[in-house]
């Protein structure tokens, strides 16, 4: 049975792929579609250049080659379905460019736009519609996220009276110092990952005034858990803000003792005017 529940991650990964391959339907029709239009435009140049060429249809290592692959619209279509799979190519092209060195051009023509161009084309289309349905299927966690969230609003503001000791309706640092972080709804845990309520406190003290009342408390929690910045950016920010402010206190403090020495040195030239009078 253990088993099994292990295999649901893989089921999950597997219905996405499903998903994923029927969203993409019109992409593969038009994909064939165009494929499809393109050889049959090569397929009645093949006729015209190759299947017509009398040197082709009579030389004795091409005209085998004439009367199995290019000997109507359906096996010119065929044979260039070869340049789609790029199976056994040398020997369709090899012998015919040696009679005729001018289909060379048109080989390379047909390499350039259906094995490089159209593959690529569709690739393209296809990692397009993937990302797509990635992005609808993150929009879609992303709102059941937000609804659970928002079941738990209830459960947060109890907390919030519970680990108020003193009831004077601000959280300090003290009161949360000894709090399991286990104690949140199984909700916002599952969206926080931090180690410890004192973590919480200090993501949530924005402003480091020490406490933090319901409001910061309940609405920094639910901000934590919708928002998209990962906790450990959150924490970065806030040590260059606090950075930040210290190099301002280093600056000012800097700035005073310059002008407490340009005073002194004014001081001491005014004694020394005065002595030299």
């Amino acid at each position: 049975l253990m088993r099994v529940l292990r295999m649901l991650r893989h089921f999950k990964i597997i219905w996405r792929l499903v998903i994923g391959f029927l969203t993409a339907w019109d992409t593969i029709v038009a994909a064939t579609a165009l494929l499809l239009t393109t050889l049959f435009v090569f397929s009645c140049a093949a006729v015209e250049f190759i299947a017509k060429d009398g040197d082709l249809v009579h030389g004795v290592t091409t005209q085998q080659i004439v009367s199995e692959h290019f000997l109507g619209l359906g096996r010119c279509m065929l044979t260039l379905m070869q340049f789609v799979t790029l199976d056994g190519l040398r020997d369709v092209y090899f012998p015919l460019v040696l009679e005729k060195p001018w289909l060379a051009v048109y080989f390379f023509v047909v390499l350039l736009v259906v094995s490089v161009g159209l593959l690529n084309l569709v690739t393209a289309c296809f990692v397009e519609n993937a990302m797509d349905n990635a992005a609808i299927t993150a929009q879609e966690e992303r709102s059941l996220l937000k609804q659970k969230v928002r079941g738990a609003l209830p459960s947060l503001i109890s907390l919030f009276q519970e680990l108020d000791v003193d009831g004077s309706g601000l959280l300090t640092h003290k009161e949360v110092d000894h709090v399991p972080v286990d104690i949140l709804p199984p909700r916002v845990l599952d969206s926080v990952f931090v180690d410890s309520m004192s973590d919480i406190f200090d993501l949530l003290d924005v402003n480091e005034c020490g406490f933090l009342t319901q409001m910061e408390f309940v609405e920094g929690l639910l901000n934590l858990c919708l928002l998209d910045t990962p906790v450990a950016t959150m924490q970065n920010f806030k040590l260059l803000r606090i950075i930040h402010d210290q190099l301002g206190r280093i600056e000012n403090l800097v700035s005073n003792i310059s002008g407490h020495d340009h005073a002194n040195d004014q001081a001491n030239d005014d004694v020394l005017c005065s002595f030299a009078m």
